[in-house]
């Protein structure tokens, strides 16, 4: 089974080297986009500009990577950014009513694992398909988050939490820091361990990984418990950064979160994925935004631009998996006719 052995084939088996090299392709796009950008306004291009679109990419990263093993396991999650609020504004009232601020960050990463979990129990066991259970969690958290918070603005964090989100290490804004080296941690965790495997195995073929032995319902639950845990890390960054939060925070994240993911390579229908690639979509992600600020595009257009590079994305994966019936047609055609060509030339005279 390590070696790739369950029935999904190459599709289950391991991670897979071209989604990798997919990623570095990605890379020399952001590298190509960053060349134009600077032409166009030379200001994109200052070492200032480029630690600000990191720092604006680190929550969408730690989340986009919780994102990646949920997608991976042929699920999904809509309710991320209502989940954010919940936890952002629950912990923000108990740290403001005297907390001790380490203890309602334990708090943060509690109520996000027992989220996760919910949601995992809804989908694995209760048989809830994903889309309809994060649909679902998304509306009644975000209710949650403004019964709680009436509407209100919270601010006024401790220093010792506004330098999560506003410190620097050796010239280093700590919310790079922190979404970097999860981001290691959990490329460690999907691409060399059993739960990685297990979650790509789920995700490339259900029924052939239980036949294979893999606790599939256990795995979609952890899949959720851990997209939780990121949710609450990215919402701490996030709240620690501007030193607030309210009801309304995170509002459509989910949208750049999944985004992130599927540009980045991960199968919108599970079995492969790519915590490098995922990487490199929230930051491509994150100075195309910049760019359109600097060069000064109304607000709406970027919705507009951020909508349509979604779209292109999941083209894209949809043509790279041969799912559009008239390319798959084509290629079976090209396949069959270089075979028949293949067989014509050794065939004895």
């Amino acid at each position: 089974m390590a070696n790739g052995g369950f029935a999904g084939g190459n599709t289950a088996g391991h991670a897979d080297r071209r989604w990798v090299f997919e990623g570095l392709g990605l890379t020399i796009v952001i590298v190509v986009l960053a060349i134009a950008f600077t032409a166009i306004n030379p200001r994109f291009a200052s070492l200032t500009n480029f630690v600000n679109i990191l720092t604006q990419a680190s929550f969408i990263i730690v989340m986009a990577v919780g994102m990646t093993f949920v997608i991976t396991s042929a699920g999904i999650d809509l309710s991320v950014g209502s989940a954010a609020a919940l936890i952002t504004v629950v912990a923000f009232d108990l740290i403001k009513g005297g907390m001790n601020p380490a203890l309602g960050v334990l708090v943060m990463f509690g109520l996000g694992a027992f989220l996760g979990g919910l949601t995992g129990v809804l989908i694995a066991v209760v048989k809830i398909p994903p889309f309809i259970a994060t649909l679902g969690m998304m509306a009644a958290l975000r209710g949650l988050a403004l019964v709680h918070s009436a509407g209100e603005m919270h601010f006024g964090l401790p220093t010792s939490l506004t330098w999560i989100g506003q410190g620097s290490i050796a010239g280093i804004p700590v919310p790079v820091i922190i979404s970097l080296l999860f981001a290691a941690l959990a490329a460690r965790l999907f691409n060399h361990s059993r739960f990685g495997l297990h979650v790509r195995a789920v995700g490339g073929n259900r029924e052939a990984a239980r036949l294979a032995g893999v606790p599939v319902n256990r795995v979609e639950v952890m899949v959720y418990v851990l997209m939780g845990l990121f949710t609450a890390l990215g919402g701490l960054i996030m709240m620690a950064r501007i030193d607030s939060t309210q009801a309304t925070i995170g509002t459509a994240m989910e949208i750049h979160v999944i985004s992130a993911v599927i540009i980045g390579g991960t199968s919108l229908f599970g079995g492969r994925g790519s915590i490098y690639g995922t990487v490199m979509g929230a930051l491509l992600l994150s100075m195309m935004t910049n760019a359109l600020v600097i060069a000064g595009v109304d607000f709406f257009w970027q919705l507009v631009a951020m909508g349509s590079i979604v779209l292109i994305a999941v083209a894209i994966s949809n043509l790279r998996e041969r799912r559009v019936p008239v390319l798959a047609f084509l290629l079976r055609r090209e396949s069959a006719g270089s075979a028949a060509n293949h067989q014509g030339r050794n065939s004895p005279c």
